[in-house]
């Protein structure tokens, strides 16, 4: 697997995610229009002995697929399983006791 930098949950424009038991994480700026839509949506990461490519296939800014190339000349290729960023924090609500805005009263 990609070793990818610190957890980053706010990325640039134009940078692609990979979800992470630990997290979602920057993988790189989309540098690659890999299908020729005129939008860029492959980040390549080079490796000591491999490219890794992650492509974002429905432009959710998000890696779909994940490609290793190594340096003999052979291609692993992997989807992605789908992944969230956990579940949706409870909405704020007015503590009557101080007045205060809170999450999840």
């Amino acid at each position: 697997m990609v070793d990818v930098p610190d957890v980053h949950i706010d990325p640039l424009p134009g940078e692609l995610l990979v979800g992470a038991p630990d997290g979602a994480h920057v993988l790189g700026a989309a540098t690659v229009d890999s299908d020729a839509d005129g939008r860029p949506d492959t980040t390549v990461v080079p490796e000591p002995d491999a490219l890794v490519l992650g492509t974002d296939v429905d432009g959710d800014a998000r890696v779909d697929v994940l490609t290793r190339i190594g340096d003999d000349g052979t291609a692993t290729t992997h989807e992605v399983p789908d992944w969230d960023e956990g579940p949706v924090p409870p909405a704020p609500i007015i503590d009557p006791a101080t007045g205060g805005w809170v999450r999840g009263g």
